[in-house]
């Protein structure tokens, strides 16, 4: 079933929208919830709590792009479940990896709410897509999954140091790249 479709049954209050939600998006949603997190239960309470806030606020929101707005919340969510559960180790790597893309996105408090989320996305997109496979899986392993490097290094038999340095030079090339497109730090 396409979004909009989707987004239709939410607007008219049908629940089958949030069966049609899980099977679509189900599986990525708590891949995402379960890298951040340590506990399976933790990552699919976190995934229903999404499916909840969704349900919450379709309507009145019209989302541009349903994949952006559920995993945002799913973000959010997981975020407050960490701050919560007091997860330190996990939550201080979590840190780690939002401080070092913090250089490179605007500045801005709020940046999916003030700016098109959808436009963002799909420069970044665009970016990911100039990168090659290496360059674009470490990218979304490090900044989407809050995989460490060291297991990103062991996953490609690389040293720490190359995905490092992989990810510094991404995070310049990026930087560079949504500067020319408007998007100043």
């Amino acid at each position: 079933m396409q979004d909009n479709e989707i987004i239709g049954l939410l607007f008219d209050r049908d629940e089958k929208a949030l069966s049609e939600l899980g099977a679509k998006y189900g599986k990525k949603l708590l891949g995402i919830a379960k890298s951040m997190l340590d506990s399976k239960e933790d990552a699919e309470e976190c995934v229903n709590d999404t499916y909840l806030a969704v349900w919450d606020n379709i309507p009145p929101e019209r989302p541009v792009s349903l994949f952006a707005y559920i995993s945002k919340i799913l973000k959010n969510t997981v975020l407050n479940r960490l701050r919560d559960n007091s997860a330190l180790k996990r939550g201080k790597a979590m840190t780690v990896c939002i401080d070092e893309l913090g250089d490179v996105l605007p500045d801005n408090e709020d940046v999916f709410d003030s700016v098109a989320a959808s436009e963002l996305s799909l420069l970044i997109n665009r970016f990911l897509s100039s990168c090659s496979q290496d360059e674009r899986d470490i990218f979304i392993l490090r900044y989407y999954g809050y995989t460490a490097v060291s297991d990103i290094a062991k996953k490609y038999g690389f040293t720490q140091s190359r995905v490092k340095m992989t990810l510094k030079r991404c995070r310049d090339k990026l930087a560079q790249y949504l500067e020319r497109n408007g998007y100043g730090i």
